[in-house]
């Protein structure tokens, strides 16, 4: 009895707590860089000379081509932990076609959400058994820069498997056979968007990613995260207040910004920072084949290629929408839209 009650116990707590474990890693940033700054700002003048050569390292040194290169080994992956994240959020990952390991791959996560926990539960660890569906498919998820010169949380992402999102880091890495990099493709802009039941994607003039498709001949993949929205609650903000404005300008400087956005609280408090648990369902999509370019990026030639491979990006991924939608979206306040 004393031991059924402890695996109650056990299987209440631990999800919640590997909820609360991925939202703090979202927020490590400024924690990371307060303890950092503290520790350079201490007595101890060997360990603040150990700082700064750090900081040197990673910021200027070497150490920045770890995201670049992802030359550490991604032990956290398959941490078993993890396994509690998944079940918080009842989370699937639906295959909807196999992968060629011998080609490489550009994920497109829609949409962004204010957390894109989608990348955390299916990309960035085995919670639901990416590589078991995808065998021999090395998958990568690809994040700001900014990241991987935060102390601390840098390697918390090396660990992983995580890369940086720069054009020379997916050239390396889509130029493997057998490797896959996710990236959100809305990115920040798309996060001001993330209304609960709303499935509004920024992707009209995102157009990069094809570009690198088309440099290194990786195939994209359209992926729809069906309750991404629904994580937290975001409140609209009135554009051109000052709200609006911090945001904006925290975009401009960090690369990534804030809703104003509020989640469930601990021990029945109505808001607070846990996520909401909703059911999370990820939709891989078929992988669209864009061969590889050599001419001239500028050319009118180029251009076509580019509008054309983008354009059967978006298909696909209307596709899966109105495929899935009335499965995994059933409270869907409106339809899919790209608003920008």
């Amino acid at each position: 009895m004393a031991f059924a009650k402890l695996s109650h116990a056990t299987s209440m707590i631990l999800p919640k707590a590997a909820a609360i474990w991925t939202v703090g890693i979202y927020l490590s940033t400024p924690v990371c860089w307060a303890f950092t700054l503290y520790l350079l700002w201490c007595e101890e003048w060997v360990l603040r000379l150990l700082v700064a050569i750090y900081l040197a390292w990673i910021i200027k040194g070497p150490g920045r081509d770890a995201a670049k290169n992802v030359t550490w080994k991604p032990y956290m992956r398959r941490w078993g932990f993890w396994k509690y994240l998944a079940k918080y959020f009842s989370a699937e990952l639906i295959k909807t076609a196999e992968l060629d390991p011998s080609k490489s791959y550009l994920f497109g996560v829609h949409p962004h959400g204010v957390l894109t926990i989608a990348s955390w539960i299916n990309f960035s660890t085995e919670s639901t058994g990416f590589s078991s569906k995808f065998p021999g498919i090395a998958m990568h998820v690809g994040t700001i820069t900014w990241n991987f010169i935060t102390p601390i949380a840098r390697e918390t992402l090396l660990m992983h498997g995580a890369c940086d999102v720069t054009k020379d880091t997916l050239l390396t890495l889509l130029g493997r056979p057998g490797s896959a990099v996710m990236v959100a493709i809305g990115g920040a802009a798309e996060a001001l968007h993330a209304f609960p039941g709303t499935y509004d994607l920024v992707l009209a003039k995102r157009k990069g990613f094809v570009k690198v498709a088309m440099l290194t001949g990786a195939s994209l993949v359209p992926v729809l995260c069906f309750g991404e929205n629904d994580v937290m609650t975001t409140l609209k903000v009135k554009r051109g207040s000052f709200v609006h404005r911090m945001q904006q300008t925290a975009k401009g400087i960090l690369g990534f910004t804030l809703p104003v956005t509020y989640g469930r609280g601990l021990f029945g408090l109505r808001y607070g920072i846990l996520p909401n648990p909703v059911h999370h369902v990820t939709v891989v999509g078929e992988p669209i084949d864009v061969p590889k370019y050599t001419g001239d990026m500028h050319s009118d030639e180029a251009h076509m290629l580019i509008n054309a491979a983008h354009a059967k990006y978006v298909k696909g991924l209307q596709d899966l929408w109105e495929k899935h939608k009335d499965q995994y979206a059933k409270q869907r306040r409106s339809s899919l839209h790209i608003i920008e």
